[in-house]
C-alpha cells in the first residue's frame, strides 16, 4: 500500500503513547547479580566458570552465558549508576521500535499506520520493558526478521554478506543472552514457508541459519548455553510458581494487551484464511510464539515482534487500511482505550529509574553498618533478594542464593519447607543456617491468653512467632518489608543485647497493647526499642 504522506505529529502522538513502555522504571532484582558478575569480570579480566557469590554453591560450575551483557551493564553503571542503565534500556527499546517500523516500511505502509503499529507493539511490551539481557536477543530477533523479509521480497542481492553478517550477529548474541535460540528459529520458519508455498529450495534462509548456528559456538562455554536452555526446559514445571515462568493470565493487567493483540491477529488471519500469497513464514513464526507465550509469559516479547507487523501487513492485504478515515477512527478508538488502560495501570512511573520496593534496601544498609557482628553468618534470604544483597554487601557477604539458574533445583525444596513451621525449622537446621532475612508478611495465627481469674482471650499473633521461635532466634531488625533474625549463639551477647527487639515487633499490636496494659513489659525498654527502630528505618 502506498498512501499519502501523513503529518509529522503522527510520530509525536505515537511517541506519547509508547512512552510508558520506554520510561517505566527498572524493577528486575536480577539486575544486581548481573552487576556483581560484571564487576568480577572487569576486576579479573576473565569470565566466571564457578560460583563466587553464594555460600551454598561456592565453587560449583556456572556457565555465565550472559557475561558480555553483564560487563556492559557494569561499565554503564560505573559511568552513570542506575540512571545510565535505565537510559540504556530506553535506547534498546527504541532500537527495537525502529526495527518494527522498518519492517512495515519495507512493505510500503504509510507513516500513520507504522506509528500505530509501534504503539500496539509498545502496549504488548509493557511487562517486558525492563533492563534485561533478553533485550539484546529481541534486538537480534527483529534484525533477523527484517533481513529475512528483505530476502523474501527480493530486496537483497545474492551474496555472502548476509551469511557473514548472520555468523557475526549470532557470535555476539551467544555471549549476551541465551534467547538467541529464538532468532535462530526464524530461518527455519522462512525455509519451511518457502517449501509450503511451492517455491524452489530456500537456499538463503538455510545458509543464514547454518551460519548463525556456527556463530553461537563462539563463546567461552561452547555447548554451555544450549545445556542451560535444556535445563530450563527440564525444570519448567517445577518452576511454574515463578511469575515470569507462568502462563499469560487475565488477572494480570499487564497481560491484557497480549490477549487483545492475539484476538485481533487471529481474527484477521481467519478473515484472510483463503487468500493466496499470505506471508507463510511470518504466520508460522507468529503462531508458534503465540502458543509459546500463552504457556510462558516471558515469550510474549517475541510474539509481539512477529505478530504486530504481521497483523498490520495482513490488514493492508485485506484492503482495510485503504479506507483511511475508517482505519484512522479505529486506531484513535484503540489509542483512547490504551490511554485509559495506562492511567489505571502505571503508577510505577513515579518511582524513579528503579523500583527499590522490590529489594531490601533499608535492611541491606543496616547489615552494612553491622557487618562486624554479621560477618560469617549463613543467612537465608528469598532468592529474589540475593542479587541485591550480594551486590550491596560485597565483598564480605555471601548469599544463600539468587536468581541464577544454578539454584533452580533448590527452589521446590524451600517452597515445600515454608508450608508449615516444623518443616521450616527442619529446613533451617538441614541447611546449617544461622539466621534469615524474611518477608514481613501479613499472616497471623490464633492464640489464647489465660488470665489469673481463669478467663481466656483470643489474639491473632504474627506467623514468625511459630516459624522463628524466640527461644532460638532473635529479631534484630525489621521494617515494613523485611524481618532479620539471627541465631542467639551466632552473634556476640553484647551486640545482641543492644539490637534485639524483644517487645516492639511487627504485626503483633493487639498482644503488645494488652501486655503493656497489664504491666507485663517494661515501658522504658519499649521506649528505647521504639527510638532505635525509628533511627534504623528513617
Amino acid at each position: 500500500m502506498t498512501g499519502k504522506r501523513h503529518p509529522a505529529w503522527t510520530w509525536a502522538a505515537a511517541a506519547a503513547l509508547a512512552a510508558p513502555c520506554l520510561l517505566l522504571p527498572a524493577y528486575n532484582p536480577d539486575l544486581f547479580w548481573h552487576l556483581s558478575s560484571g564487576r568480577w569480570i572487569w576486576q579479573n579480566h576473565a569470565v566466571p566458570r564457578v560460583d563466587f557469590l553464594s555460600f551454598t554453591a561456592a565453587g560449583a560450575a556456572w556457565s555465565d552465558f550472559e557475561w558480555l551483557s553483564q560487563a556492559l551493564y557494569y561499565a554503564v553503571h560505573r559511568l552513570g549508576g542506575l540512571t545510565a542503565l535505565w537510559g540504556l534500556k530506553v535506547l534498546l527499546l527504541l532500537a527495537c521500535a525502529r526495527l518494527v517500523d522498518r519492517l512495515l516500511r519495507l512493505h510500503g505502509l504509510p507513516r500513520f499506520f507504522r506509528a500505530a503499529a509501534v504503539v500496539v507493539w509498545s502496549a504488548g511490551m509493557l511487562p517486558h520493558s525492563d533492563i534485561r539481557p533478553e533485550l539484546s536477543s529481541l534486538l537480534l530477533f527483529l534484525s533477523m526478521l527484517l533481513l529475512l523479509e528483505k530476502q523474501r521480497l527480493g530486496r537483497l542481492k545474492a551474496s555472502w554478506g548476509p551469511s557473514i553478517g548472520s555468523f557475526l550477529l549470532f557470535a555476539a548474541a551467544a555471549n549476551l543472552h541465551a534467547g538467541f535460540i529464538f532468532a535462530l528459529m526464524l530461518p527455519a520458519f522462512y525455509a519451511l514457508g518457502e517449501l509450503l508455498a511451492g517455491r524452489r529450495w530456500p537456499r538463503p534462509p538455510v545458509l543464514w541459519g547454518l551460519a548463525g548456528l556456527a556463530g553461537t559456538f563462539c563463546n567461552p562455554y561452547g555447548w554451555g548455553p544450549y545445556v542451560v536452555m535444556f535445563d530450563h526446559l527440564r525444570q519448567r514445571a517445577a518452576l511454574s510458581f515463578i511469575q515470569e515462568w507462568q502462563p499469560m493470565t487475565m488477572t494480570n493487567r499487564f497481560h491484557w494487551p497480549f490477549w487483545a493483540i492475539l484476538a485481533a491477529f487471529l481474527f484477521i488471519l481467519h478473515r484472510l484464511r483463503r487468500r493466496p500469497q499470505l506471508p507463510v513464514a511470518l504466520l508460522l513464526a507468529s503462531l508458534y510464539f503465540a502458543f509459546s507465550a500463552v504457556a510462558h509469559a516471558r515469550m510474549g516479547a517475541f510474539f509481539f515482534a512477529c505478530a504486530v507487523p504481521t497483523g498490520f501487513l495482513l490488514a493492508d492485504m485485506a484492503g482495510w487500511l485503504v479506507a483511511a478515515p475508517a482505519a484512522k477512527r479505529a486506531c484513535a478508538a484503540c489509542a483512547l482505550a490504551y490511554g485509559v488502560f495506562l492511567s489505571a495501570t502505571l503508577p510505577r512511573l513515579e518511582r524513579g529509574v528503579f523500583d527499590h520496593r522490590l529489594v531490601p534496601r533499608q535492611a541491606a544498609e543496616f547489615m552494612a553498618e553491622e557487618s562486624g557482628a554479621l560477618l560469617g553468618l549463613r543467612l537465608y534470604s528469598p532468592w529474589e533478594w540475593g542479587g541485591y544483597l550480594g551486590w550491596r554487601l560485597a565483598p564480605w557477604y555471601r548469599v544463600f542464593w539468587d536468581g541464577r539458574y544454578i539454584f533452580h533445583d533448590r527452589l521446590p525444596e524451600a517452597a515445600r519447607a515454608s508450608r508449615d513451621a516444623s518443616s521450616w525449622q527442619e529446613y533451617m537446621d538441614d541447611q546449617g543456617l544461622s539466621g534469615a532475612l524474611l518477608n514481613n508478611l501479613e499472616l497471623r495465627f490464633s492464640t489464647q491468653k489465660a488470665y489469673p481469674d481463669g478467663s481466656r482471650k483470643e489474639f491473632l499473633r504474627p506467623w514468625y512467632r511459630a516459624y522463628m521461635p524466640s527461644q532460638r532466634w532473635a529479631l534484630v531488625y525489621w521494617d515494613p518489608q523485611v524481618l532479620l533474625f539471627v541465631a542467639r549463639r551466632a552473634v556476640p551477647a553484647s551486640w545482641l543485647a543492644a539490637h534485639e527487639y524483644r517487645y516492639v515487633r511487627p504485626k503483633d499490636e493487639a498482644a503488645f497493647e494488652e501486655a503493656l496494659r497489664l504491666g507485663e513489659i517494661p515501658k522504658a525498654a519499649v521506649a528505647e526499642e521504639e527510638r532505635r527502630h525509628l533511627r534504623e528505618t528513617r
